[in-house]
């Protein structure tokens, strides 16, 4: 028969989390992170005035799921931005565009394109008989990787793969600035009309995107707070219920998680999604991505 004392036991060495308590002084709300313990490492009760809960990050499963619900806010948003023409969504996005000048206008597009111009920039370069050996130059690079900065300065292969670096780079970002000109230059033949639809596109991903991370970190926050007796249980039934709840309770919460997680962006973020917050107003200087060889080059 299994021993259930010993996989309890064993459960709890391997059991990763962290306790959190919510209750009043003075009328007022407090919160804490664990452990609550004694001097002798045993759990101290809470007593019944007290709200625990369990904190531990989502499993991948859960993971997977909060992407899946947060794809499903995303194509919602990117519908409603693109094709419903009395959506909050679409009339907000028309209001941003409307005060900009034809050329902003145009600036905005031209900059909404610029990872993709990028990647077609260095397809072009690495297409020249110049960088053919670009694996090689790669894989040079890599063997000072672990050396110390002090001890490079003075190597001369090293200084030559720099030199070679910065060249390539220079011949990208120069392409680059090439095909950003001739954008601007095609998109100044077209209506203003033709244009917003264009920038309507770009912003709208901009929405998508921001819908995307709203409800991926309300997902991911659900998953992560869990009965203190029961750790895979669930405290909250809907992730809803815990989105109600006040900042103090859902940002402690997040301060006990950010430890078991990673990377922490990943309690917030997703592979391939923007940021939530990003700004409506246009930066001050156009943004360029500057390649390196000591990056994963495709030719």
């Amino acid at each position: 028969m299994a021993n259930i004392k010993a996989r309890r036991l064993l459960s709890e060495l391997f059991k990763t989390g962290t306790e959190i308590r919510f209750w009043a002084e003075n009328g007022k709300p407090v919160g804490k992170i664990g452990p609550f313990e004694n001097e002798n490492g045993r759990r101290i009760p809470p007593d019944d005035e007290t709200v625990c809960m369990f904190i531990r990050p989502p499993d991948p499963v859960q993971r997977d799921m909060s992407i899946r619900a947060a794809q499903g806010k995303r194509a919602t948003a990117l519908v409603r931005a693109k094709r419903d023409r009395e959506s909050e969504e679409h009339l907000t996005i028309m209001a941003f565009l409307a005060d900009m000048s034809d050329e902003t206008l145009i600036e905005y597009v031209v900059q909404g394109d610029t990872p993709a111009r990028v990647e077609e920039a260095e397809r072009e370069v690495l297409a020249l008989e110049e960088w053919k050996d670009m694996t090689q130059y790669q894989d040079a690079i890599r063997e000072f990787i672990d050396k110390d900065p002090e001890e490079l300065d003075g190597d001369e292969d090293y200084q030559a793969l720099l030199e070679l670096d910065q060249k390539y780079s220079e011949q990208v970002h120069k392409r680059e600035v090439q095909l950003a000109d001739a954008h601007r230059d095609s998109l100044r033949f077209l209506q203003r009309e033709q244009i917003e639809r264009k920038a309507l596109e770009k912003r709208s991903e901009i929405v998508g995107s921001q819908a995307f991370m709203a409800e991926y970190e309300k997902q991911m926050l659900y998953y992560s707070v869990r009965d203190v007796d029961k750790p895979d249980d669930l405290f909250f039934d809907k992730p809803e219920e815990l989105a109600s709840q006040p900042d103090y309770v859902r940002d402690l919460i997040q301060e006990a998680l950010e430890p078991y997680i990673n990377d922490v962006a990943e309690a917030k973020n997703s592979p391939g999604a923007a940021s939530g917050s990003d700004s409506s107003a246009l930066p001050a200087t156009q943004e360029t991505s500057e390649p390196s060889i000591r990056e994963e080059q495709s030719a």
